[in-house]
């Protein structure tokens, strides 16, 4: 577990310590910091596809949310691996999640002024914002590249994630007989060999289906963020209105409805 952390860290703290570099920069040129070149502002901009008065303002409103919870991806990892912290594992895990909020919304707000202040535009199949903001503050010297080999070894190691927690999580739905008990089978290498096998067969049919289109795909991404946190946080709910139900010194919940 220490070995493959430290090789998951590496690119980690590369790509946020190239992205802070990033924003420390455009900070410094957007206020004049040092004499630095002001930051190059560009006038496009979406055109409205519609009103928002009514259902298209709820609409928008639900899908900001659905696309905000995306954000939330990260935090699963930390949960369901509580037990590979070290001792005392419940508050090294509060910490890392802390940890790891207070880096996300400081890159998700710097990326977001300085991408606001000079007007830029996200282009469908074409290049991403992180992009366009690196190349437009740093140049295309080696920040630039340093940020966007360190982008794709995180996305690399995004898709890792679900292969470290669908697994677990299955075998814990068919220990309740919600599937399959194979599910819960391990391998030689004591992880739970049938659930990897059965993400990577499903993952590899909806790649193909969709043509490895990441842009066709994004829907189905946070359409399984918004129901997974749904039904987690429904469940949650329920269980601890089960708990207040307990009366004092009672443990065994067989009995509450």
């Amino acid at each position: 577990v220490r070995e493959s952390g430290t090789i998951f860290a590496v690119p980690t703290y590369a790509f946020i310590a190239g992205v802070m570099l990033t924003i420390g920069i455009g900070l410094a040129r957007s206020t004049g910091l040092f004499g630095m070149e002001p930051l190059p502002s560009f006038e496009e901009s979406v055109p409205a596809t519609t009103s928002l008065v009514g259902f298209a303002y709820i609409w928008l409103l639900l899908r900001a949310f659905a696309g905000g919870c995306t954000a939330l991806t990260g935090m699963e990892a930390i949960s369901n691996g509580v037990k590979a912290f070290k001792a005392p594992e419940p508050q090294n895990a509060a910490k890392t999640m802390v940890a790891m909020g207070i880096i996300a919304m400081t890159l998700f707000v710097g990326i977001t002024f300085l991408s606001t202040r000079m007007h830029l535009v996200p282009v469908e199949h074409g290049e991403s914002i992180l992009s366009q903001l690196t190349r437009q503050v740093t140049g295309t010297g080696i920040v630039y590249y340093w940020v966007q080999i360190f982008t794709a070894l995180i996305l690399f190691l995004a898709a890792n994630t679900g292969y470290q927690d669908f697994p677990r999580l299955s075998s814990y739905l068919a220990k309740d007989g919600f599937l399959p008990r194979w599910m819960q089978n391990r391998g030689d290498r004591l992880v739970f060999s049938s659930g990897i096998v059965v993400l990577a067969v499903i993952s590899s049919l909806i790649v193909i289906i969709f043509r490895a289109d990441e842009i066709a795909m994004l829907p189905l991404y946070a359409l399984g963020v918004m129901l997974s946190f749904t039904l987690s946080q429904a469940g949650m709910s329920r269980l601890m209105g089960k708990i207040g139900q307990l009366k004092p010194g009672e443990t065994d919940m067989t009995n509450v409805t």
